[in-house]
Parts: C-alpha cells; sequence; structure tokens
C-alpha cells in the first residue's frame, strides 16, 4: 500500500469501512475520512502528525481528515479495530466535522465519553460480524450516534477556509515526497535533493517534515526501506544480498544494523518467523 494520500477510501454505497488487524506496521498517510481506532490489545503505538501516543486495551484514537498517521512497528501482534467513515456522505449537517480539527487525538478508558464511543464500535463490530438482515442500516445508525457523540463531547477548533487551503497545500507536497521516494528509494537521496521535490531549502523542509509526520526524513526513508524489505523476505526467495540493494541499502551492514532496529530482529530471524 502507498504511504501517502489514500484516495476513494469511501462512496455513497459504502460510507463506513471496518478493519480487523494486527499489521505489524503502517507507514505515513492521510485520507479525507475520518478514522477511528479501537485497541484490541495493549501496547498499540499510533503518530498523529508530530505526536506519539501509547494505546491501552479498549483506548480510542480519532484522527481527522487530512491528519497524516501512522502505526509504529511492534515486536508482537497487537490487534485493533480501524473504522472509517465520512461524516458528509451521512449527513451534509456533519460536513461541519470538516471544517474543524480534534484539539485532542485520544479517549482513554474510564473518561466520560468512552463508554458512549465504545458502545457504538461494539455494536458496529458485531454487526459487521454477524451479518444479520438490515445490519447496514443498523451499522449505519450506530456511526451516527458514534458521530453525534463526537460533535457533542469531542473538543473541537474551528479551521477557516484559508487554514484548511493551506493545510491541503501542505499534504500535497508531503504527497510528492512520499511519491518520490517510493520512486527513488533504490539509491542514495539527499536532503538537498529532496528538500526541492517539496520546493524548500533544507532548514525548511526538515522542519516542515517533522511538524508532519513525527519524524526526521532520514527515519521515514529507513522505515520505508525496511518495509520494502520485508516485502522481498516475505514474497520472493531473493538472497539477502539481493534484497539489500533493491531497498535501497548501501552495505549488508548498515541493512542489518537498520532492520534490527525497526522490526527488533534480523533480517534471517524475520524471514524463519514469517516461514513457520
Amino acid at each position: 500500500m502507498h504511504p501517502w494520500h489514500q484516495k476513494n477510501l469511501l462512496g455513497p454505497d459504502a460510507p463506513f469501512a471496518l478493519i480487523i488487524t494486527d499489521a505489524n506496521e503502517f507507514p505515513p498517510h492521510w485520507h479525507e475520512a475520518t478514522e477511528v481506532v479501537y485497541a484490541l490489545d495493549d501496547e498499540l503505538r499510533i503518530g498523529v502528525n508530530q505526536d506519539v501516543y501509547a494505546l491501552k486495551q479498549r483506548d480510542i484514537a480519532i484522527v481527522g481528515g487530512g491528519e497524516v498517521h501512522y502505526f509504529l512497528p511492534h515486536s508482537v501482534k497487537i490487534r485493533r479495530a480501524v473504522m472509517l467513515f465520512d461524516p458528509e456522505i451521512f449527513d451534509p449537517s456533519a460536513a461541519a466535522l470538516k471544517d474543524k480539527s480534534f484539539s485532542r487525538s485520544l479517549v482513554r478508558r474510564g473518561e466520560d465519553m468512552h463508554p458512549a464511543l465504545e458502545k457504538q464500535i461494539r455494536g458496529i463490530m458485531e454487526e459487521y460480524e454477524k451479518k444479520r438482515e438490515g445490519c447496514d442500516i443498523a451499522i449505519k445508525a450506530r456511526f451516527c450516534d458514534f458521530i453525534v457523540t463526537l460533535i457533542r463531547n469531542m473538543p473541537m477548533e474551528e479551521r477557516s477556509p484559508g487554514e484548511r487551503t493551506r493545510q491541503l497545500k501542505r499534504l500535497e507536497r508531503l504527497d510528492q515526497v512520499f511519491a518520490y521516494v517510493a520512486e527513488h528509494h533504490t539509491r542514495r537521496i539527499t536532503l538537498g535533493e529532496i528538500a526541492s521535490v517539496a520546493h524548500f531549502s533544507e532548514y525548511y523542509f526538515t522542519r516542515f517534515f517533522r511538524e508532519a509526520t513525527g519524524m526526521t526524513f532520514g527515519q521515514y526513508l529507513n522505515n520505508f526501506r525496511v518495509q520494502k524489505a520485508a516485502e522481498y523476505l516475505r514474497d520472493t526467495s531473493d538472497s539477502i544480498t539481493d534484497i539489500v540493494f533493491k531497498s535501497g541499502f548501501g552495505s549488508v551492514k548498515s541493512f542489518n544494523r537498520v532492520f534490527r532496529q525497526i522490526k527488533g530482529c534480523s533480517p534471517s530471524a524475520y524471514k524463519r518467523a514469517i516461514s513457520e
């Protein structure tokens, strides 16, 4: 999956989606839909813009449309339910959410609004699982109740049309950076080179990228390359040496070091684990 703007996730016939996953990580990306993450296990870590949150079981993260977010790698499988919805598709009166940003991203278990949100999440999960007659209507009703709870209880800040335009321009520049990395990650990419892609000086690009993603460009590039290497280890019989250079690393030594830092194990141990 490309780590940038996810387009056309939802539509009038399917204005919502639910995914249960234990994927080890997910790279920085953004979309217009609102995303809700419900932790089914402990120690889930999610980055939203420049902040990183550690979720305990049953904690809820709310990610507004246009916010860059990602899941950090972890050494064990951690399950979560991910819900996506577009308030405007449900009801034009809910479109106001697009002109606001959430003042906070996390609702902890034990907070006043948590039971009302969790009740709807659990209800949506049950309807998806059992697929009883009228489940689409029931799911939509629960999403509507969820949105009402957010509007009435979640602190939000107004965004002027000018602020929203500036945010979209920043996201467009970020898309350009992500796309450039996807195309050129197999070779060395200098800071000056990538800064010019975003039409920034090196100084302003460094600041822009960290504020947008919560990580340095070097960290993002290493994560991207390790993710590609993991795909090759999983899906091909290529040798480690071939994978090193196909994923953009300059040497086996640096590949092993960075892979272990991010995945928590050596490439060979990772290969054995996924083959079992």
